[in-house]
Parts: C-alpha cells; sequence; structure tokens
C-alpha cells in the first residue's frame, strides 16, 4: 500500500529527527556555550538527587563554583567531558572557596550515560 503524505510534513517530519539526533552528540570542543542540549531536566533532576546543588549553582559560587565558571573555565579544552566525569566519579579532592580542601562526593549512579548528560549540561552553562 502506497501512502501520499504531502511533502511539508515529511520534510518537517525529518528535520524534527535529525534535530533530535544531534543533540545529544558527544560534547566537543568546538561547540560554543549554547552546549550539545542533552537532557537538561535529567541533569538538574540529577544534580538535586546527588546533592550538587548545596556547593554549586547555575551562577553564583557556593562551597563550589557555579556552573558557568566551570564551563567557562573548560571552554576550548578538548580533555573537557572527560575530566569533568572523572571529577565527579573518583571522589578526588577538590579545594573550597575558603581554600581548605576535601574529597569531593561520587556520583551515585551506575548509567554513565547519566553521568555524561550532566558533564554536559554543566558545560552548556
Amino acid at each position: 500500500m502506497k501512502y501520499n503524505i504531502p511533502l511539508a510534513p515529511r520534510l518537517l517530519s525529518a528535520t524534527l529527527l535529525a534535530a533530535a539526533m544531534s543533540a545529544c552528540a558527544p560534547f566537543t570542543a568546538t561547540q560554543t556555550a549554547t552546549g550539545p542540549g542533552c537532557d537538561p531536566v535529567a541533569a538538574k533532576a540529577m544534580a538535586q538527587k546527588d546533592h550538587c546543588l548545596r556547593c554549586h549553582s547555575s551562577t553564583k559560587q557556593k562551597e563550589g563554583p557555579s556552573y558557568s565558571a566551570m564551563a567557562a573555565k573548560y571552554r576550548g579544552n578538548p580533555d573537557a567531558e572527560a575530566r569533568l566525569y572523572e571529577h565527579l566519579t573518583t571522589g578526588e579532592v577538590a579545594k573550597m572557596s575558603d581554600g581548605h580542601t576535601d574529597f569531593h562526593k561520587s556520583i551515585a549512579t551506575e548509567k554513565p550515560e547519566k553521568i555524561r548528560n550532566l558533564v554536559r549540561w554543566i558545560l552548556s552553562q
């Protein structure tokens, strides 16, 4: 059976599918501050669940740097995503705003893609 679907809806569908597929492409150093656009709602929910927002904010420095400051620090760095992923998963030492150091809390999830989504969201700030 052959369907006669007008050209405009087919082009719109193809465009939306392409946009959705490219939205979660791996982060590259050439992307701008708008970031890759992966699921920001899921990233914020994960940040809340894992208590990241106790020490971090999107724009204001708290005990730790703001996400926008981290994004600015790593902008143009080809290893940014890998570096932040390592920082969030290893519990390495972090320098606090008052100068003391403490172990950074490790993200409590078994799904690496969720952590990568959080990293991409941070880098998009």
